[in-house]
């Protein structure tokens, strides 16, 4: 096997995994409309909800799979292949026991939502079969997640990016074919996202084979001990997917449970684009910990050091244009993307958008730095800083929930709050604690970016000003001149140190 390292691969693995985002969205941008304008908000708010139901009874795999990679990858580095295979063999047999309890578990569940959800009568039907095929999903990825981690291993996030692409392509095909051939409902995008499942597991397969051919399957190397090695270090991840869902998965449940189904569907229009600018950080960020992990197998200090750094500037070169456009233009792009929304509408979705991607600007430059606590071992104090603030988070939520009149936007502000605080306070600081730097290393690289965003909004502003948004062609325009002005400043007053930090990742 070969592990692939330097600037040109990173270029690949940054830019395949942007295309994989960019296919991501517009599924999500045919989509939504169709379902909102025929069915209506709620229904579309039930395809988001049944993810996060999904998030909530994964967190026992997450238990065992959360750290795998790592595991997997310290002993491919060694050349210890013995010790791979027993972790990846001990894992398949342990996602299959998993899978069989969620599998069980739901069953139980799907039979019951109107029980526990508020689900309008016309849709109990359509909801109780979208949560089953998104169970069914879940399940497939479940068992056959181990033979992801090739990828991870080989530092190959390109062709990670590649596998995402047709995984959207062949899901967003089914669609089309379904709500335009045979009827408009919710379950379809469910039985479109089980097919594409099945189809990227066996492409899973076939390239775990490929890129680690030192990996075989061998269910007879499984041992009970490397499960439980592996749970004793991803113990801990779990609590940071538990802090997660307190943060964000729960938005959904919350809004359905106290609000209605109504301002559940508003809430899941609006964390639409806000959640692919998440997913496109959480996709991008961790193509920079095969680096680190090998500068700190290696024991060069200085190398992960400046490799960390190089990461910052990248993540924020490449993102923090794209949040700026969104904000200054977000009311516009819901008034032409959700023509059947009211104004009053527009209004709730445009707001509940723009409060929530705020805090897209201090995690894009944060995130690679969170990667750190992952590649020296150091899990504990992260894990409790991150249930703490999902503890506090969640707490806040209901406080303004209940004592205020701020209805719908309470769920939205306490996670923003809650968040922005996090990545200033800490994420920096322990990252540079791990690195043996003192706390306060990192943060001037990160004053240098935040300071930056008022003067892309207010470029913007001025674009938009000049330049109103009446079709999707003035939108568009509007859109691509900000897009190549904000990259122009970028470069000349920060990108320039961005781009030719690339060359210090490398090898």
């Amino acid at each position: 096997m070969g592990i692939k390292s330097g600037k040109i691969q990173t270029y690949k693995n940054l830019i395949m995994n942007i295309v994989a985002f960019g296919v991501q969205f517009i599924i999500s941008f045919y989509i939504s409309p169709i379902i909102v304008k025929e069915v209506g908000a709620s229904a579309y708010g039930f395809i988001g909800l049944a993810n996060d139901f999904v998030s909530y009874v994964s967190l026992l795999a997450t238990v065992f799979n959360s750290v795998a990679s790592r595991f997997i990858a310290n002993a491919f580095y060694q050349k210890d292949f013995d010790k791979a295979n027993n972790y990846f063999n001990s894992l398949i047999v342990t996602n299959i026991i998993i899978a069989g309890i969620l599998g069980f578990a739901g069953m139980i569940l799907v039979p019951n939502l109107d029980k526990l959800l508020v689900v309008s009568a016309h849709l109990i039907t359509d909801v109780k079969l979208t949560f089953a095929l998104i169970f069914a999903s879940y399940i497939v990825s479940l068992v056959t997640l181990i033979f992801t981690t090739s990828t991870f291993i080989s530092n190959r996030a390109d062709i990670q990016g590649v596998r995402n692409i047709i995984n959207y392509i062949v899901r967003f095909a089914f669609i089309i074919i379904f709500l335009n051939f045979i009827s408009i409902k919710i379950y379809w995008v469910a039985v479109a996202t089980l097919l594409a499942s099945i189809i990227v597991a066996v492409m899973n397969v076939k390239l775990t084979k490929r890129l680690t051919p030192e990996i075989k399957i061998n269910l007879k190397s499984a041992k009970v001990k490397y499960s439980i090695e592996l749970a004793k270090a991803g113990v801990w991840m779990v609590l940071t997917s538990l802090s997660t869902i307190l943060l964000r998965g729960m938005d959904l449940t919350v809004a359905n449970v106290i609000l209605g189904d109504y301002e559940m569907g508003l809430l899941s229009i609006a964390r639409t684009m806000p959640n692919n600018v998440t997913n496109v950080i959480s996709t991008i960020s961790p193509i920079f910990t095969p680096i680190f992990i090998m500068a700190y197998a290696k024991k060069n200090q200085k190398k992960l050091v400046a490799d960390v750094k190089s990461s910052i500037k990248i993540m924020v070169f490449i993102l923090y244009v794209p949040i700026s456009v969104f904000i200054v233009f977000s009311y516009d792009f819901y008034r032409l993307w959700q023509s059947s929304l009211t104004e009053d509408e527009l209004i709730v979705v445009t707001i509940l958008s723009t409060i929530t991607i705020i805090q897209a600007y201090f995690n894009s430059a944060t995130s690679t730095m969170a990667q750190v606590s992952v590649v020296v071992n150091k899990l504990k104090i992260p894990v409790l800083v991150s249930i703490t603030c999902g503890v506090v988070s969640f707490i806040l939520e209901f406080a303004l929930i209940w004592f205020t009149d701020l209805g719908i936007y309470a769920i939205a502000i306490s996670t923003t709050i809650v968040m922005i605080i996090r990545y200033i306070a800490f994420n920096s600081a322990y990252a540079a604690d791990c690195l043996e730097k003192p706390w306060n290393y990192f943060f001037s690289t990160l004053i240098r970016t935040w300071l930056f965003v008022p003067i892309l909004l207010i470029v913007f502003l001025l674009i938009r000003w000049k330049m109103p948004v009446g079709t999707w062609v003035n939108f568009f325009v509007d859109v691509i001149l900000c897009a190549i002005i904000g990259y122009i400043l970028m470069f000349i007053i920060y990108g320039r140190k961005s781009i030719t930090s690339i060359s210090n990742i490398e090898e």
